[in-house]
């Protein structure tokens, strides 16, 4: 369910970014066609469902968020969000450019703070490169437990069930490295050997 909500919250995001532009661009270039287009009743209604959608997605998925997850910068990102709402209802509906600008530049910021959120996620993530470290260990410093759970099966977070999985051991390797929705990437934090340690604790989990 968790993943579900997840990919809805990505795409509404997308779509919630590209109206804000669209109007943004149709204010401030003064395009006639794309005023007339956001005028219409029914783009207005998509226009609510989507921000409604975006907003209820998001507060779902970080209820649902393990408080370890819940750092400053995802905070930060949260009251750009909602700080950029007032400011676009009343830079579009008086067609105040400054206020427009702005809100478009507090929602690009908490994207790209969320972004960044992500990535943080995996350089913060620290092994000792000489450290002898079974798979299972190496799992526990990552915090995987977080969103898989000790035994695999948690799925928070739009983490898979990793005992059913059925990805293949290069499938699992390319994950790892290079992370998978909000799971982030750990190209940086691992050696070969510690990645082969902890693909092989991945595949043990998988039921034959």
């Amino acid at each position: 369910m968790e993943t579900g909500f997840l990919h809805l919250h990505k795409t509404t995001v997308i779509l919630f970014l590209a109206l804000y532009l669209f109007k943004w661009i149709a204010l401030t270039f003064n395009v006639e066609g794309l005023k007339a287009f956001f005028a219409k009743k029914g783009l207005r209604i998509f226009e609510m469902v989507i921000s409604t959608l975006f907003l209820v997605t998001g507060m779902y998925l970080m209820v649902k968020m393990p408080a370890e997850l819940r750092t400053n910068l995802l905070w930060i990102k949260i009251a750009l969000v909602f700080a950029s709402i007032p400011l676009a209802v009343i830079g579009f509906k008086r067609s105040n450019k400054i206020l427009a600008t702005l809100s478009v530049l507090l929602i690009i910021t908490s994207y790209g703070l969320a972004e960044m959120h992500k990535k943080n996620k995996g350089k913060s993530a620290t092994i000792e490169t000489t450290a002898t470290l079974s798979g299972q260990e190496i799992y526990a410093k990552l915090n995987c437990a977080i969103c898989h759970g000790q035994d695999g099966k948690l799925m928070l977070n739009g983490a898979k069930d990793l005992t059913a999985s059925t990805l293949s051991r290069a499938d699992i390797e390319h994950q790892i490295l290079n992370g998978k929705n909000a799971m982030p990437a750990y190209k940086d934090a691992l050696t070969p050997e510690q990645l082969k340690s902890l693909t092989d604790y991945v595949t043990s989990l998988q039921q034959k």
